[in-house]
């Protein structure tokens, strides 16, 4: 594997992001979900960077970057990616979000369009977080979105560990959860509190269809929600397709056969 170097950004001033390159060619930036940072890629820097100049962060608040109580929320999440891509002089870079990582995408598309995007392979979230009817791709209902803030203000290790075991479709190794958790808990508990309750409310379906086709797009999802989003995919963003593929943790889990359906959409695409 390429050599990676790592680097800190000064996003806005006393504020550092963290910052991590592989390889040559055309940019491909991987962004962490909820609370996670740039080690939860490993398996596709590892396989990507002997193509791809490959980058991922951890976003403002996770892992090593710096802890603020400003900008907790996902348009500010959107502009600091925005930041990375010009501080980085990014040209045309492949986006490939997960879970809220998503959010922060879809943020900065709200702020600054999709032009300077060579496209996005959204993991496993769909646009729409708060069910609308029965049988929605959708994060949940209103009353998950309350259970799980107050799990997380009254028992933040607790329901962190239990979010994470979940996110396997088989059971997860006793030592990658740990090390999971131990990622996910370098995040402060008022961080994860704040973006989960922003993340919930939002609602990004009016982008998905605006955006539609103006690049090439990706959804891999959930594999007990396939059904659903490809039938949001195909009402909403025809130009798009989604692939089911293992649970939450499918590109950890299944990194080979992730990989393999990543490599068919740049090769598809001519990315």
């Amino acid at each position: 594997m390429p050599e990676t170097k790592s680097t800190y950004l000064e996003i806005e001033p006393g504020l550092d992001l963290y910052v991590e390159e592989t390889g040559t060619g055309r940019p491909l930036v991987f962004i962490p979900g909820w609370t996670m940072t740039t080690e939860v890629f490993a398996k596709q820097v590892a396989h990507f960077s002997q193509n791809y100049r490959v980058i991922t962060y951890d976003p403002r608040c996770h892992g090593r970057s710096g802890k603020t109580l400003r900008g907790v929320n996902y348009p500010q999440h959107g502009r600091d990616l925005a930041a990375v891509i010009k501080r980085l002089e990014l040209k045309q870079p492949v986006l490939l979000p997960w879970s809220y990582g998503c959010t922060k995408v879809w943020e900065m598309i709200r702020q600054y369009g999709t032009d300077s995007l060579g496209g996005v392979v959204w993991i496993d979230l769909s646009p729409q977080q708060i069910e609308r009817a029965p049988g929605d791709w959708a994060e949940g209902s209103i009353n998950d979105v309350l259970g799980l803030q107050r799990d997380l203000t009254d028992h933040y290790r607790e329901s962190t560990r239990a979010f994470c075991e979940a996110m396997w479709q088989g059971q997860a190794p006793a030592k990658e959860l740990d090390w999971v958790v131990s990622e996910s808990l370098k995040t402060p508990q008022y961080a994860a509190l704040l973006m989960t309750a922003d993340g919930m409310t939002r609602d990004e379906t009016d982008l998905a269809i605006a955006t539609d086709g103006a690049i090439p797009m990706l959804h891999v999802v959930h594999e007990t929600k396939g059904d659903e989003a490809q039938a949001f995919v195909a009402r909403h963003c025809p130009s798009a397709k989604a692939v089911p593929l293992g649970y939450h943790f499918m590109f950890w889990e299944f990194a080979d056969r992730f990989n393999a359906v990543v490599d068919s959409f740049l090769k598809e695409h001519k990315l």
